[in-house]
């Protein structure tokens, strides 16, 4: 069955056939994730009619259904640019993380303080936007409706119901806002229309599930106004109020453990198995969580993503992508919801301005960032699935060097301090992670080189000892 939807506003017989964005009235949002919701409430701040619309029938907006996130200075701004509110109600829903303590087993390895961050899930933060936009007289929320093509020349959306009926909608006369994430349609459609326009994605390589504890939990060594990381095996703790623990346990692709980290089934075996997991991997957590934490874990869904690199945005000064849909990162970068929150500000402000190419503009000025951004999330995702012990020395040496150079105030050593220290602050990613990269690009092939050399040196090190060694009967 196919249905036609007209979402024009009202024009004059003697408008033009397309309106530019300065001109238009009426924005579409393709998605009511946090980015979307934020950028229809942004745009119905300006006037326009909006709608969304969201692929599911009903958002679950529990923390059942979510996992851990930290909203940075420019997530908060955006949050402050709609209702301050929302920045209240973030903050009451969340708490300050006052720092972030990495550890290898119960040996701390770094410290790094922030002050800046408020932790939260995305479900709470998009509970926040969500009652906000349901509130707004020019906002309509269209739920079930999930974005399957786009044509560009018609300039027309057409979306498949959750009961299966396709529905046509003219956006001729629209702005188009794609936030319909991580394997956007959108971004799919012009791909295939727009020869120049070639996306990279690339598979994280991993999945995140998460435990929750019962509120009040608490474990010696773990400060709750700390977010503590245990590297063995990328296991991350955040804290909610009342005393809620989140424990996001990775499955790696291909490591030993994969299988029982995604496996659905809370059978006794494996809810030993995952405990012992996280007693070898992040040994002063488990007092935090009780048997039907860990069985709860086995229904859970887990999450997984890509990241995402565009050498475009914005098309025909008609639709953009935001968001993940846009750049999506990876989650040990800490700027998933934060930077596309950021586009939404960004964007609102550019089309706010007299410009007649606003969208063009917008791109212009975002693309450097958002490069920036993806260089940054695709090293941490290449960190993170390596298994070649020469790429994994040579990472962590730059990581030391790193944060020597930090200590000595020089600014390509501060990535993760400009991003959520306590001088966090809205500075373009360019200029944030810029000198990071100039500074990895530097180091990495000395590091490399040498841990290569060392490794090189091994067998025949070893060749010489041996004889010496069974000659003093050592084995």
């Amino acid at each position: 069955m196919t249905q036609s939807e007209n979402t024009q506003a009202p024009q004059a017989d003697t408008s033009p056939a397309q309106a530019s964005p300065a001109d238009s009235t009426e924005v579409i949002v393709v998605g009511a994730g946090p980015v979307g919701l934020a950028a229809a409430l942004l745009s119905a701040q300006q006037g326009r009619a909006v709608t969304v619309y969201e692929g599911r029938d009903e958002l679950l907006l529990t923390d059942e259904n979510s996992y851990p996130i930290g909203v940075n200075v420019r997530g908060q701004e955006a949050l402050r640019r709609i209702d301050p509110a929302l920045l209240d109600a973030l903050r009451d829903t969340g708490e300050l993380v006052e720092g972030f303590v990495i550890r290898n087993g119960t040996r701390t390895v770094a410290k790094l303080p922030s002050g800046t961050l408020t932790g939260t899930t995305r479900a709470r933060l998009t509970r926040i936007l969500f009652d906000a936009a349901r509130t707004e007289p020019r906002i309509r929320i269209v739920t079930g409706h999930r974005l399957s093509t786009l044509d560009r020349d018609a300039r027309r959306l057409d979306f498949t119901t959750t009961a299966d009926e396709s529905v046509t909608v003219d956006a001729s006369r629209a702005i188009v806002l794609a936030c319909d994430g991580v394997w956007s349609p959108a971004r799919g459609s012009f791909a295939e229309a727009v020869p120049e326009f070639d996306p990279v994605v690339g598979d994280w390589g991993v999945q995140f599930r998460v435990l929750f504890s019962q509120a009040g939990a608490t474990a010696p060594g773990l400060d709750p106004a700390q977010h503590h990381i245990f590297t063995s095996k990328g296991i991350y703790t955040a804290t909610l109020p009342n005393g809620v623990w989140c424990i996001a346990v990775t499955a790696i692709k291909g490591d030993p453990a994969e299988d029982l980290l995604l496996s659905t089934d809370a059978t006794d075996e494996n809810v030993a198995a995952l405990r012992a997991h996280l007693a070898e991997h992040a040994p002063l957590v488990p007092p935090l969580l009780r048997e039907e934490d860990y069985r709860a874990y086995f229904a859970r869904e887990p999450f997984g993503g890509a990241v995402v690199r565009c050498s475009r945005i914005a098309f025909d000064e008609w639709l953009v992508l935001l968001g993940d849909a846009a750049h999506s990162v990876i989650p040990p970068t800490g700027e998933g919801v934060n930077s596309g929150l950021e586009d939404a500000f960004l964007l609102t402000d550019t089309l706010a301005t007299d410009s007649a190419t606003p969208l063009a503009d917008y791109e212009r000025n975002r693309l450097p960032d958002l490069e920036a951004l993806g260089e940054y999330a695709w090293q941490l995702k290449e960190n993170l699935r390596t298994t070649d012990p020469a790429e994994t020395a040579s990472n962590v040496i730059v990581r030391i060097l790193s944060s020597v150079a930090a200590r000595f105030g020089r600014s390509d050593g501060e990535v993760e301090q400009r991003l959520f220290g306590p001088d966090a602050d809205l500075t373009r990613y360019a200029e944030t992670i810029g000198p990071w990269i100039a500074f990895r690009d530097r180091w990495t092939p000395v590091a490399r080189t040498a841990v290569r050399g060392v490794l090189g040196l091994r067998p025949a090190v070893r060749r010489v000892i041996t004889p010496i060694r069974q000659q003093k009967g050592q084995p």
